[in-house]
């Protein structure tokens, strides 16, 4: 018996998505394994069986029938790159960037990533869980089962992991699958920038305080760096991205979003998980991708 059983029936269409557990590559991604005339049981968080309907209508006939009304069925979606915990938005700088203002002229007068960082750290866990549940809700009601959610607008230790608590929170609540992925190396924050040797002082404070710590209390699977000229170079993003796969986080890298400058290599050379944005990514930055089995998530 299928007590609480799904019963999906009457999809036009059922996108299964069948085949090997991995990333598609090239003409692999042009099939999503499209059948029709396919019922679709679900048992709890498991899709338990597919035939047709009255197959399964005869094999579990206490389930619960959906009518999927001629529509068509496909697994849930999967947001593989997001900034939700914040607290002001910067509908300003939309205006900015299309009269052609340059994002890093932005961020050089204190916009961007530092006033989203200036208005977190004034902003208590409570507030940022209370902003961040109705936007994963939206997207949970889009159809999105698998989410992933990134710091990196406290650039302190203590906001870093109030956010990562956030994330967590939100995590247990939601309907839906949370990655929390740390991104302390979004940016330097300004009042390292203006030391002499801030750059250096904060990629220790990354490595050496931020690191451990959330390792140890499991706060994040991946680690993130904001690979950019002006941001952190290839160089840096090495060095923080191979210490935070030997504290046990898988790694990520924003790359190549602003101009070509080896980021998509770099992920590549260190098979990241994925390189995000790209928007700038060189055909050598492509080819590195591929070598290396990095997923890219552009213009995200």
């Amino acid at each position: 018996m299928s007590t609480g059983a799904l019963l999906f029936v009457n999809a036009m269409q059922v996108m299964t998505c069948a085949g090997a557990p991995r990333a598609r590559r090239g003409s692999e991604m042009s099939d999503a394994v499209v059948t029709s005339g396919t019922a679709v049981l679900v048992k709890g968080e498991t899709i338990a069986a597919t035939g047709t309907e009255d197959s399964l209508r005869a094999e579990h006939p206490d389930a619960t029938i959906i009518d999927c009304e001629r529509g068509v069925l496909t697994p849930g979606f999967v947001d593989s790159h997001t900034h939700a915990i914040f607290g002001r938005a910067r509908c300003e700088e939309q205006e900015q960037r299309a009269a052609g203002v340059p994002y890093m002229e932005i961020a050089r007068r204190g916009g961007g990533i530092h006033a989203s960082v200036r208005d977190l750290r004034t902003r208590s866990a409570d507030e940022l869980f209370a902003l961040a549940e109705p936007r994963l809700r939206a997207l949970a009601e889009c159809g999105v089962t698998t989410v992933e959610v990134k710091s990196g607008y406290g650039l302190t230790l203590p906001d870093e992991i109030k956010t990562l608590q956030v994330i967590q929170r939100l995590a247990a609540v939601l309907p839906m699958r949370i990655v929390p992925t740390w991104l302390g190396a979004h940016e330097v924050p300004l009042e390292y920038r203006e030391r002499t040797n801030g750059r250096r002082e904060y990629i220790d404070l990354l490595l050496h305080e931020m690191l451990p710590v959330i390792a140890r209390d499991g706060l994040a699977r991946f680690a993130d760096v904001f690979c950019e000229p002006g941001v952190f170079t290839v160089a840096e993003s090495r060095t923080i991205l191979l210490a935070a796969r030997a504290a046990g986080l898988g790694i990520k890298l924003h790359a190549d979003e602003l101009t070509t400058g080896g980021g998509a290599e770099l992920a590549g050379e260190l098979h990241a998980t994925s390189a995000d944005h790209l928007a700038a990514v060189s055909d050598q930055g492509i080819a590195a991708l591929a070598a290396g089995g990095t997923v890219a998530t552009l213009l995200p």
